[in-house]
């Protein structure tokens, strides 16, 4: 059980919100031996992602759906865990029961369910998620600041913690020295190259013919060499404008690489039992007039290669609904769902949640989709893991946040990790019969758009 003092009868601003924490934290721990406690304050912050900017030197994290209605940004960890998928979603179910049902947990899962040595993977290799000390909640409601402690926890953070990360404090309408030099781009390299690409292609395209998978999705990485490091969510902030109609997600430990997510990709999204997801699949650019735009979804529609490949990822997340659900119905089929730089045909599911189903089995069941991965789903992994040069970490895995009354999961493409002056970002293309190298290539470009917009290199 938690703690949860009522808010604030008013918006307090943030020097008022900090007074009123220092006087009550002392107090609230020591009346309370609850496991989690947990203090909700309605702030006067019109920005989380502009708050969580002005941070540094604790864990930062951000999530916001779609559409832009609910946003949250975390600081610091009152607790935190990473490791091999299972178990961190264990670890997860377990902290659920010892708070409300509304609490976050913010994270997210890379695309290889990895058994190796934890200790020896990269930042994004491993699952990760974490209760933030203080997040920053905006919805319908309003603006609220959550403050988490835990007690009696292993691994859990410490007061002290806590206080410090209150002293360290930045408000948003605190002056900030920025650079303002234009980020650029000073190199970039593709790995693999058009020539590997191609080679890779016709591999995946051979097993395809022999019958041993119907699609297969590989991925390429973009390394960029940056002319100067940005504040990987000055950087998020600046993509949220790139990439409108699109979740967005960062998390970075202190100071360490952030991975980035523009995604247009829903996995899923339970509130309660309701349960919603989609088939995401066949691509084409945007064009250059309304005229022009209408021809290219036009094509999209009647090219017999992208309808299949929509159709492989409809069946399989159809299917996987049916193991969940007691009823599942298409809320649509085959509609185009336009962005920025590209647009994509979309079909639409809902379906009521079995009792008992939990969001790790959820996230177990349907991730990876083909639309990421392909089908046979254990055939297309084994594929990616032979043709691919590189291990994917959070790239096309599910990115997002967890709770007892509600979960949704985007699918982490549209991606990229920062550090420093380095920046590796990936897309990927899905090979079915008819796939032509040259093509597909021109399609990761054209993923790329939204990046390459804000890195000095417009198309």
């Amino acid at each position: 059980m938690s703690l949860q003092l009522q808010p604030q009868p008013t918006p307090l601003d943030w020097p008022s919100a900090l007074e009123h924490l220092r006087e009550v934290l002392p107090r609230w721990q020591h009346r309370n031996q609850s496991p989690i406690l947990q203090l909700c304050i309605p702030v006067a912050e019109p920005d989380p992602l502009e708050w969580l900017q002005h941070q540094e030197g604790a864990t930062r994290v951000y999530w916001s759906d779609r559409e832009h209605q609910f946003q949250l940004a975390g600081l610091g960890s009152a607790l935190q865990i990473k490791g091999i998928t299972k178990e961190v979603m264990q670890k997860v179910s377990g902290w659920q029961k010892l708070v409300p049902p509304n609490t976050a947990f913010l994270g997210g899962i890379p695309f290889h369910n990895s058994i190796k040595d934890t200790e020896q993977c990269g930042s994004f290799q491993r699952a990760a998620f974490v209760l933030p000390f203080l997040m920053v909640q905006q919805d319908s409601n309003g603006s609220f600041l959550w403050v988490h402690l835990a007690q009696n926890i292993e691994g859990a953070s410490t007061t002290q913690e806590l206080f410090d990360l209150l002293d360290r404090l930045k408000f948003p309408s605190s002056p900030r020295l920025f650079n303002s030099q234009r980020i650029s781009i000073v190199e970039r390299n593709d790995a693999p190259n058009l020539v590997d690409w191609s080679r890779s292609i016709e591999a995946a395209l051979s097993q395809i013919r022999a019958s041993h998978c119907e699609k297969i999705v590989l991925a390429r990485q973009s390394h960029f060499q940056l002319n100067k490091s940005p504040d990987p969510f000055d950087l998020l902030n600046q993509l949220r404008q790139q990439a409108t109609h699109a979740y967005h997600f960062g998390w970075q430990d202190s100071q360490g690489p952030a991975f980035l997510s523009i995604t247009p990709e829903r996995l899923f999204k339970r509130n309660r039992q309701n349960l919603e997801s989609e088939a995401l699949a066949g691509t084409r650019p945007r064009g250059q007039n309304a005229y022009h735009d209408e021809q290219l979804t036009h094509e999209l529609f009647h090219d017999t290669k992208e309808v299949r490949e929509h159709l492989v990822v409809l069946r399989f997340m159809e299917e996987r609904f049916s193991k969940h659900c007691r009823v599942v119905e298409r809320l649509s089929h085959l509609e185009p769902l336009r962005l920025k730089h590209v647009q994509h045909l979309q079909s639409r599911l809902q379906g009521r949640l079995l009792d008992a189903v939990t969001d790790a089995q959820l996230l177990s069941s349907l991730h990876p989709t083909p639309a990421v991965c392909g089908l046979p789903q254990a055939v297309s992994r084994t594929q990616i893991n032979n043709l691919e040069s590189f291990d994917r970490g959070w790239y096309a895995g599910p990115v997002g946040y967890v709770s007892k009354q509600q979960s949704e999961f985007a699918v982490g493409i549209r991606s990229g990790v920062l550090e420093g002056v380095s920046l590796t970002v990936y897309t990927g293309a899905g090979i079915v019969e008819g796939s032509d190298p040259d093509r597909e290539w021109q399609e990761l470009d054209h993923k790329l758009r939204s990046w390459e917009a804000l890195l000095g290199n417009p198309s």
